[in-house]
């Protein structure tokens, strides 16, 4: 009887069991995660703490290294080995890059269809594992730049695969460089790039995945981040002549690094923050590829400037020094000229030096500039605003102008992650930090932004936070400060002529007969 009943009991405990879990995957804690927690049971710390630590420890050890696989070699084989891409001219044809606030609404949408077809295809992950994979041969050293023209040239094949009228627009942030406070700035609306904190909730590329099989997150203009480059960087890249003044060697990172062009690039990697902080998963955010369509535009108005009388330089064969080619050693980093490119192997690091890239296949519009601003409606021409600029300076719009309806075309599934706080991301890989930031987060007001800015522009004439600055087209950005200065301004003016107006009533009141009289003569 009593066997009886431990059986009944046991399969009684058996069921409810599968009834409380069904639908539910249960965890049965590894014996890993247990022995631990048993050390720390030893030790002088918060055992829920380290308890939680133990399990996340073993989760992330066994995360798969986010590579390439074989079958992400033979995708890049087919497409760009066997087609020898870039030794000849490309079967879309020849392109033109534009900064992407130049672009109107149509062209805009095309751009982002495309993506969202790479996205859908998986091929937007090819690249962010191709981006990743061997990564100390396309960082820290000459075979930066060259490595990285390719890549991004490649990604626009595909993009002009899926629609040939596409061509990669480039995001030129010394625009959103003048905004007091760059974080809001039209980009980070659903009109371009979506919000640009935490999981990507709207525009384009909402609730895209990236590394890892998260969720793409972004943490712009965070405390302590970097800086996006400015008109004024550019310039002083512009004063040198050889590839080595711009570019990083064994010393150039920690020498130089304000006219080092890898340096300055990896600040706003930082700035946007997010995946894009992280080089393991920076390449799943499509504003990757527009970042450094950039930074190869500026790389090739030094080569124009190479091949001017100014510094009559072969822009083909200027390269580093044997021996000063990388932060790594040169066996292992394989940034050489003579070195297989990563990927793209049928290419050595020294065709990434070819002239024929910008003239067979893609080409560059000049970046905005005063007074068209590209015909842009989402820039304006600011005459006053930069000393140092008489001829004014193109300045990109606040988020607020966005009037484009949403993307009802690329609908995704809501994320079923939650952001940790506002922007925190599963960090994984080594992070991208550059120049030293300028004090202006997205934390702060519009008046401590102006007046951080002008400091930079001016910095020795007084700064105010009453400052107005108005475009061409007659729109105003106006701070907050300046503006309740305004209405405060116009309620005492009113209130005033409201007292004298009622003291003048009461006036004639106490004078009745006089007002009669005055009345019946006019």
């Amino acid at each position: 009887m009593y066997d009886k009943g431990v059986i009944l009991c046991t399969v009684w405990c058996a069921v409810l069991v599968a009834v409380m879990s069904q639908g539910q995957e249960v965890f049965i804690k590894p014996l890993e995660i247990i022995q631990c927690e048993e050390r720390a049971k030893d030790e002088p710390v918060n055992q829920t703490l380290a308890a939680e630590a133990c399990m996340r420890t073993y989760f992330v050890d066994r995360l798969q290294h986010n590579v390439m696989n074989q079958d992400d070699k033979d995708f890049f084989e087919r497409e760009f080995v066997n087609k020898t891409f870039g030794k000849k001219p490309p079967p879309s044809g020849y392109r033109v890059r534009r900064d992407i606030r130049v672009l109107n609404v149509t062209e805009r949408r095309k751009v982002f269809r495309a993506f969202d077809v790479l996205y859908k295809t998986g091929v937007m992950a090819r690249f962010g594992r191709a981006h990743w994979t061997e990564v100390h041969r396309k960082h820290g050293g000459a075979g930066f730049l060259p490595w990285h023209r390719v890549f991004t040239a490649a990604l626009e094949e595909m993009l002009r695969e899926v629609d040939p009228e596409v061509s990669l627009p480039y995001w030129d942030y010394s625009l959103d460089y003048y905004i007091p406070l760059p974080s809001d700035s039209i980009v980070w609306s659903r009109c371009f790039y979506g919000n640009g904190t935490g999981t990507i909730t709207d525009g384009p590329f909402r609730y895209i995945y990236g590394g890892y099989n998260m969720p793409i997150k972004r943490n712009i203009a965070r405390q302590e981040a970097s800086r996006l480059i400015s008109k004024a960087d550019i310039a002083r890249l512009m004063e040198f002549c050889h590839f080595a003044n711009i570019t990083t060697g064994k010393h150039q990172y920690d020498q130089g690094r304000s006219h080092n062009l890898e340096f300055l690039h990896d600040g706003v990697h930082d700035w946007v923050g997010g995946d894009m902080g992280n080089l393991g998963t920076a390449a799943y955010d499509p504003i990757f590829f527009m970042h450094h369509a950039f930074i190869d535009y500026i790389w090739e108005q030094f080569r124009r400037r190479q091949s001017s009388n100014e510094c009559n330089v072969d822009a083909e064969k200027d390269y580093r020094e044997p021996g000063d080619y990388s932060v790594e050693d040169d066996k292992i980093a394989l940034q050489r000229l003579t070195d297989e490119m990563h990927v793209f192997n049928h290419l050595q690091i020294r065709d990434g030096l070819w002239n024929n890239w910008t003239t067979t296949v893609y080409g560059y519009e000049l970046a905005p500039k005063c007074p068209e601003c590209g015909n842009s409606e989402n820039l304006y021409c600011n005459i006053t605003f930069d000393p140092r600029r008489p001829e004014g300076v193109c300045v990109s719009k606040t988020s607020h102008f966005c009037v484009d309806p949403p993307f009802d075309t690329f609908d995704r599934d809501t994320s079923h992650n939650t952001p940790l706080g506002d922007g925190a991301i599963l960090s994984l890989g080594p992070r991208l930090v550059g120049i030293q930031g300028d004090g202006r987060t997205r934390f702060m007001s519009q008046e401590e932004g102006l007046v951080r800015l002008r400091k930079q522009l001016a910095p020795d004439i007084p700064t105010t936070s009453t400052q107005v600055i108005r475009d061409n087209r007659g729109s105003a950005s106006i701070s907050v400060l300046a503006i309740l200065s305004s209405v405060l301004g116009i309620l005492v003016v009113t209130m005033g002529l409201y007292i004298r107006k009622i003291t003048r009533q009461l006036q004639s009141i106490e004078r009745g007969p006089p007002l009669i009289k005055l009345r019946k003569n006019s």
